[in-house]
């Protein structure tokens, strides 16, 4: 295992309080969600991130993004949308109407002006941003959507994948789009309910760790995806030099075993040294019950070959959404949650680092907290449930790695009750809650500076 090198976490508060576009701020009682983000330039970054609701459980809705100056927490230069959330969407022909959702988005690409080997790089400047989309229940009337225990059958017809890809303009002060919106399907895949190669599938939905360059030019990349009945597979994106656009060109194998006692999700994937991590949460909600028993972890040589058997270390107990990477030191780490290590019995509040040790079984140590609320003193009662989570790490710059996470809370506008398995009342939100619910930063300090994945001319 290398050794650690991460000197310390530093917590720097809210990083995006309120969107500004119409229809998405605070008035509205819309708050930001789901962050992400990637460099694309010498001194610019692009902040993706989800505004949400409070209508339902996971009320997620728009996807906008972010130009900032010099760092991720620099001067906003720019912010737009890229996909409106509407109450009337009618995806299924029936006349009723539904809540278009958009969720978790990530992005990947080379960052204009960068060397590669000390040359341009080929695929510099053009950016791959990815979301997922699914249809919901709404009741106008009472103004809630659904919530955990949605409609199957609306899941099958809606739920998807979409996709844009970008550049940065000329003046930096902007992104460009090369590629509108559409669905993320497979090269060869272009029309049809068939939309990959991945057997007997029917829908896909987007995990939340970025892609990493999968070859050393950086022209392909992969990343995961999750498929319906809780499967999971690689996914390559290959630039194409002719047309200056990524294309999805191949789908691994599931990458782990169907029929399993276990039911698997929030798929993601490293590389580490000369092998490929992949990990995966088995815990599952039905009936506002959840079951599983930690993370499920598989290292093979080739995400698109046949692919290992998993281990089930058993630790951390993770029922909350994941993201694994490999830092600037070498060591693996997991963002993520543990109710039955939280001081609050709470499987999303704090949020936790570990170092992760392959080599050991996937042994998890050094567990650092990223935020916890109430050390932090946020207004946020314990019955309304606070949840602290989507941590994402950012590319490093020098010695200092940037993490974006979220700050929101169970409770909705309305009371709603959870009967399984004791009664639990979850009352309405307040507006001190609402006010703590937003997107934060810290920045993971190392002991001395690594060299950058991108040098520039």
């Amino acid at each position: 295992m290398h050794r650690d090198r991460l000197s310390r976490i530093e917590h720097k508060g809210v990083l995006i309080y309120e969107c500004s576009l119409d229809g998405e701020g605070r008035d509205r009682l819309v708050v930001p969600a789901h962050p992400n983000g990637i460099r694309v330039g010498r001194s610019r970054w692009l902040l993706l991130y989800a505004t949400r609701k409070f209508r339902g459980n996971d009320d997620d809705c728009s996807i906008i993004y972010q130009i900032r100056a010099d760092s991720p927490a620099g001067r906003l230069v720019k912010e737009g949308m890229l996909a409106k959330s509407i109450d009337d969407w009618q995806p299924l022909g029936n006349g009723k109407k539904y809540v278009r959702q958009h969720g978790h988005p990530v992005a990947f690409g080379v960052p204009k002006g960068a060397l590669i080997g000390g040359k341009p790089a080929i695929s510099a400047n053009v950016f791959v941003l990815k979301w997922r989309i699914v249809g919901l229940e709404y009741d106008a009337e009472a103004n809630k959507v659904e919530g955990t225990d949605r409609d199957p059958m609306l899941v099958a017809r809606t739920q998807s994948v979409q996709w844009t890809q970008v550049r940065l303009n000329e003046a930096e002060d902007d992104i460009e789009i090369i590629e509108p919106v559409k669905q993320f399907r497979q090269k060869g895949f272009e029309s049809g309910p068939t939309f990959c190669s991945a057997p007997g599938v029917a829908w896909a939905t987007q995990n939340y760790t970025q892609a990493v360059p999968y070859s050393s030019d950086c022209t392909e990349w992969v990343d995961c995806t999750t498929f319906d009945g809780g499967r999971g597979s690689a996914i390559k994106h290959t630039f194409n030099v002719a047309s200056g656009k990524y294309e999805w060109t191949e789908t691994g194998p599931f990458l782990f075993p169907s029929g399993a006692k276990h039911r698997f999700g929030d798929f993601s994937l490293a590389r580490y040294g000369d092998e490929w991590i992949v990990a995966a949460r088995t815990d599952y909600v039905k009936n506002h019950v959840t079951y599983g028993d930690g993370l499920g972890w598989v290292r093979t040589e080739d995400p698109f070959g046949p692919p290992s058997s998993p281990e089930f270390p058993g630790e951390p107990r993770v029922q909350a959404p994941i993201n694994i990477y490999t830092c600037p030191d070498g060591v693996l780490r997991l963002l993520s949650d543990d109710g039955f290590a939280s001081p609050y019995h709470n499987r999303r509040d704090p949020m936790y680092c570990w170092n992760i040790d392959p080599g050991a079984g996937f042994r998890a140590t050094k567990r650092r907290t990223v935020f916890d609320t109430v050390s932090a003193g946020l207004p946020i009662r314990r019955s309304a449930s606070p949840k602290v989570d989507m941590g994402k790490l950012l590319m490093h710059d020098g010695d200092t790695q940037y993490l974006l996470y979220r700050v929101s809370v169970i409770s909705m506008l309305h009371e709603h009750v959870h009967t399984e398995p004791t009664r639990w009342v979850f009352p309405p939100v307040n507006a001190q809650e609402i006010d703590s619910c937003a997107i934060y930063c810290a920045m993971l300090k190392y002991e001395a500076p690594f060299p950058s994945p991108w040098s520039f001319a």
